[in-house]
């Protein structure tokens, strides 16, 4: 795995962005697309091959399962690696969710397990493990607090080179058509 065309993932859980909760929804597909376009950018200009996916729920997920469709419709060598926080980090999730998780994580070129318990700072080790194995990124972030905006400063710190999509902005434009 090259630092140099790796690229990590960063953005919000569903309760952060409600949209997330229905893929269907105008917003969430305006968002695939969007993440879809990065992700072909990060692959195609930058020569990405490998994208490391932190497999929480919403952005995380989504974006692992783009680089599994982009895989698969495109050909393209793209390796996905799954950079596990915890080892029962998807127990107390909705049934639908935890068989997503499964088969995504069944597709994964590699697993990293960050820690075998849950502990205090499990997350954020994921995140700064995420950013310090990549030279780019694909965030998804409006503004606000949290383990996103934590992730994206300390990828700006290591002069990671990152696209961020604004989901309130998708979500301005949907409603405007």
């Amino acid at each position: 795995m090259s630092k140099e065309t790796t690229c990590c993932f960063t953005g919000p859980r569903p309760h952060k962005l409600s949209f997330l909760q229905n893929e269907e929804f105008p917003q969430c597909v305006m968002l695939k697309k969007q993440l879809t376009e990065e992700i072909l950018s990060k692959a195609v200009q930058f020569g990405c091959d490998t994208f490391l996916s932190g497999m929480a729920r919403g952005v995380d997920m989504i974006c692992a399962q783009l680089v599994i469709d982009l895989r698969s419709i495109l050909h393209m060598p793209m390796r996905l690696v799954c950079v596990i926080p915890y080892a029962a980090q998807a127990k107390n999730w909705p049934a639908a969710e935890q068989e997503r998780y499964r088969e995504i994580l069944s597709q994964a070129e590699r697993k990293i397990l960050v820690s075998r318990e849950y502990t205090r700072s499990c997350i954020m080790e994921r995140n700064r493990y995420m950013v310090d194995h990549s030279a780019h990124m694909v965030a998804v972030y409006g503004g606000g607090g949290g383990g996103t905006k934590y992730t994206l400063d300390y990828a700006r710190r290591e002069n990671l080179c990152i696209s961020i999509t604004d989901p309130y902005a998708l979500d301005a434009y949907t409603r405007l058509k």
